[in-house]
């Protein structure tokens, strides 16, 4: 728990449940938040499992617990809070039309919103982004991945059986990630499997594990698992979200020589990605409501966003923000060619997230490792998409 550093019984209190409660440079910011908000602010820590996270916070908000205020959620919990009441809508004097015009509207849409509400604010942006180790592509010749062809030029010139030219996280609970990604190279649907470009999506990825451009052992990789891979050199390539920036930072693998961001390349038809983001959420049993919709103000606001990015040196989910040439931050200027240049789709995520998402991993799984025939995996892949969306 972190408490605030001086305490006055006129000023307003707020408690916030955050997966960054341990961060010091979160810590600044809400210091610097308290300051500008006069406000009392104590910051709670959230497990860092992403399971145990949700279980958590969703019996917080069933319960009606009114000691939380405040809460960091991901695009997965607020698939399946915003329709269970636990939450206060905050288009009217949060998210107004003015406001939600600096974020990604359709994502917001997809994600954020339900049956005319918003229920959220995004406050870090999370982007599906082309991570590259350059001493591979080097020792390949390659500048960089411009398409498929690339993929099997850079696997012929790895010394080591143990390395890949393209990795991943294919575990059942992770490879929904970069099976839609897949889909939006294609110009597939993701809810729709019997879609020719959908199902094309699929079977190239069966193909890269078919001619070893990538490995068996990721079936059992989870982000954390497949980063690290990356950073001891096993793979020449990852889609990964900006978030694992710091990851990379930490480890002294990030450079331009090294490991980095990247052009995306033409797999297919398409240059789109995902995107996701953090964001805060308002608990409908808080008591303090009034000075958690002024800190949301804040949070939501172009100086408050500004602000968040400068202490945290972390990509903030306004659109404007980002583009303000006076936030000097690692990697930016590709995060503004993806923003300018791609389309950005929301996940395909629904209220059943914790059904729908390992399933549909697992009739992957087997329809990559030859257990299942092709058309019986897309119909079955098909209704599963019937059943949960």
């Amino acid at each position: 728990m972190l408490p605030s550093s001086s305490f006055h019984e006129d000023k307003k209190k707020l408690t916030i449940m955050h997966i960054d409660a341990d961060n010091k440079r979160f810590q600044d910011f809400i210091e610097e938040t308290e300051k500008k908000l006069d406000m009392e602010i104590t910051v709670e820590k959230c497990p860092s499992n992403a399971d145990n996270r949700q279980a958590k916070i969703s019996t917080i908000l069933a319960s009606g617990d009114k000691n939380i205020d405040l809460i960091s959620v991901n695009d997965e919990m607020i698939s399946e809070f915003k329709h269970k009441g636990y939450l206060e809508p905050l288009e009217k004097n949060v998210m107004t039309e003015e406001v939600r015009d600096s974020f990604p509207q359709k994502y917001l849409e997809s994600i954020c919103e339900e049956n005319g509400h918003i229920y959220s604010v995004p406050f870090q942006m999370d982007i599906m982004m082309f991570w590259v180790n350059q001493e591979l592509l080097k020792q390949a010749g390659l500048d960089e991945i411009k398409n498929t062809g690339d993929f099997d030029i850079l696997q012929k010139s790895l010394k080591n059986p143990d390395q890949y030219a393209y990795g991943d996280a294919w575990e059942n609970t992770h490879v929904y990630n970069s099976l839609s990604q897949f889909v939006n190279f294609w110009g597939g649907d993701y809810f729709d499997w019997t879609d020719p470009k959908t199902k094309d999506a699929a079977r190239y990825m069966k193909s890269m594990l078919d001619e070893k451009n990538t490995s068996p052992a990721q079936f059992v990789d989870q982000y954390e698992q497949m980063e690290e891979k990356f950073i001891r050199g096993k793979y020449g390539c990852v889609f990964m979200y900006t978030s694992a920036l710091g990851t990379f930072l930490d480890a002294d693998v990030y450079g331009k020589n090294k490991i980095h961001m990247a052009p995306l390349p033409v797999l297919h038809k398409k240059k789109a990605t995902n995107i996701a983001t953090w964001q805060y959420v308002l608990n409908n049993a808080s008591e303090n409501k009034d000075a958690a919709v002024r800190f949301l103000q804040y949070a939501a606001g172009y100086e408050g966003s500004t602000e968040y990015a400068k202490i945290m040196k972390s990509y903030p989910a306004r659109v404007d923000v980002i583009e303000n040439e006076d936030i000097d931050l690692e990697g930016i200027d590709m995060i503004r060619k993806y923003l300018r240049e791609y389309t950005l789709n929301a996940r395909p995520l629904c209220e059943n997230y914790m059904g729908a998402v390992p399933d549909t991993g697992k009739l992957f799984q087997g329809y990559v490792l030859g257990q299942c025939e092709e058309d019986s995996f897309f119909e079955q892949a098909q209704n599963c998409i019937n059943t949960y969306y």
